[in-house]
């Protein structure tokens, strides 16, 4: 009796549960979505037969510009309609910071930017988004041209002829390496040896929380979170990486109060602490709209935060652009013409690298044809209704803008959206919708850090370019397609770097 007793309870729990998280809600069309899974196994994400970006365009074929998606347990109201984009970020008071960016990393860094909302959100916004203004980027022109000849000396070790399969790897210590300097003063001694990223404590640290980050970022938020508690690896590398902020922290702290005024120009680890409150208890006690200033822990929370968004895209697209040139010559050729307008000289400053028309067109393109994220998200705040469509929203409802979609759409390009073609930023193309090209989200909470994405992308490019060509590996070896994780890497990456 007491075993039918438990299964009817079961039966009735997963009835409920079905029915509540797990059934098409309303008029919106959408795939029937799985107990459990959602739409993972019907639209092969989680086999790995597709990306997310090739689902969108998918189910935007099957269902027109508005439908319901389920990414596992979150459900989703996914927009194409490039007008109720536009409508949805320019309406901050409606559509706030989406609810899978406030689960998700709050697991990780639940005191960062990315995860606070309303009056925390501002007062985190403060101090952060001053610290990628322009002024402060364009400094560190130096520190990205000496990363990237550290990585053309180890390409220029190598055998005459190789073809480099680990583009994704070395665009990851690229970038590791300068952002660490950059933001840290701190040296992450990713391109200093063969194996050099692996024997720095601090690396090796940030490595397996990322690889962590990487395997949970999909699964439901209760197993997240009890993997987290229960992973020595995790727990090792957490309290290392802490260890090591704060030891950066007190660093600072010990300049003179000259010193550090000074240093707040230009260095981001200078002006981060800057911000620290100096009455902790004393601000804790206060309203959130009260507060000034960061706790210690919040300060470690962005921190890493910066750490982890700091490499992770950028060395994807430039990943990307690696591929892209390798499948492009006639693209390369031409952005080596325009590098060598001024032949006399090799020295790269922040004038000539402003003055590359043509390499802001092929990132944009590479940014376009082939995007490191699949979209961003936003909460509905207040009951609405999209201006374009008529779709009704409801408070709490999750929207989902799939940018990388949006530009591959070929209703919103004048010249084949199908096509990598730079020179449509020139000409057809140079006026496109501004919600058609997203690479870095938009509205107020788009990407703080696109600034200096792009300019460590222009420079970097344009120092390599000067002195290699990269060259098709094979069609084996250099297939592309596409890998989800974090981002969205290339698959398969097989070039040779030929020197001049």
């Amino acid at each position: 009796m007491m075993l039918y007793l438990f299964l009817f309870f079961v039966g009735l729990l997963f009835v409920y549960i079905k029915f509540q998280y797990f059934t098409l809600r309303g008029p919106i069309p959408g795939l029937s979505p799985h107990f459990f899974f959602g739409n993972l196994i019907q639209t092969g994400l989680l086999s790995g037969r597709r990306v997310s970006s090739e689902v969108y365009i998918l189910l935007n074929g099957q269902f027109g510009d508005i439908y319901q998606y389920w990414l596992g347990f979150i459900h989703f109201v996914v927009v194409h309609n490039i007008d109720d984009v536009q409508y949805i970020l320019s309406h901050r008071n409606i559509y706030d910071q989406g609810q899978i960016f406030l689960e998700k990393f709050s697991i990780l860094v639940p005191n960062s930017i990315i995860c606070n909302i309303g009056a925390k959100f501002k007062r985190h916004g403060a101090f952060a988004m001053p610290l990628f203004r322009r002024s402060k980027i364009i400094s560190n022109i130096n520190i990205v041209i000496d990363g990237t000849d550290k990585l053309l000396d180890r390409w220029r070790a190598r055998p005459t002829g190789q073809v480099h399969t680990d583009v994704v790897e070395q665009c990851q210590n690229l970038l590791l390496e300068i952002f660490g300097l950059i933001a840290f003063d701190y040296d992450l001694e990713t391109l200093d040896g063969n194996d050099s990223g692996n024997k720095n404590e601090l690396t090796k640290a940030l490595r397996d929380i990322m690889s962590i980050f990487r395997m949970i970022i999909y699964a439901p938020n209760i197993v997240s979170t009890v993997y987290l508690k229960l992973s020595p690896k995790y727990r090792r590398a957490s309290a290392t990486v802490e260890r090591y902020l704060h030891r950066m922290v007190e660093q600072e702290l010990a300049e003179t109060p000259d010193s550090r005024l000074q240093r707040k120009k230009t260095s981001l680890i200078a002006s981060l602490v800057s911000s620290l409150q100096a009455d902790e208890p004393a601000e804790a006690r206060k309203k959130e709209a009260e507060k000034k200033g960061l706790s210690r822990k919040e300060l470690f929370d962005e921190m890493l935060m910066f750490l982890i968004a700091g490499y992770e895209t950028t060395s994807t697209a430039l990943a990307w652009c690696i591929y892209q040139l390798s499948k492009n010559p006639r693209v390369q050729q031409k952005l080596k013409t325009e590098l060598m307008q001024d032949a006399s000289s090799q020295s790269l400053t922040v004038d000539r690298v402003d003055s590359f028309i043509y390499l802001d067109c092929f990132i944009n393109e590479v940014l376009r044809y082939s995007p490191t994220i699949d979209g961003t998200s936003r909460s509905v705040v207040v009951d609405d209704y999209l201006p374009k469509s008529g779709t009704r929203l409801y408070k709490g409802d999750q929207v989902l803008i799939p940018t990388s979609a949006l530009s591959r759409d070929t209703r919103f390009w004048k010249i084949d959206a199908e096509q990598f073609y730079p020179e449509r930023f020139l000409n057809e193309d140079k006026n496109h919708h501004p919600c058609a090209l997203l690479p870095f989200g938009g509205g107020h909470r788009q990407c703080l850090g696109q600034d200096l994405a792009r300019f460590e992308l222009k420079v970097i490019l344009a120092r390599m370019l000067q002195q290699v060509t990269f060259v098709d590996g094979g069609s084996e070896v250099n297939a592309g397609g596409f890998s989800q994780t974090l981002t969205i890497i290339p698959k398969h990456v097989g070039v040779t770097v030929e020197f001049h």
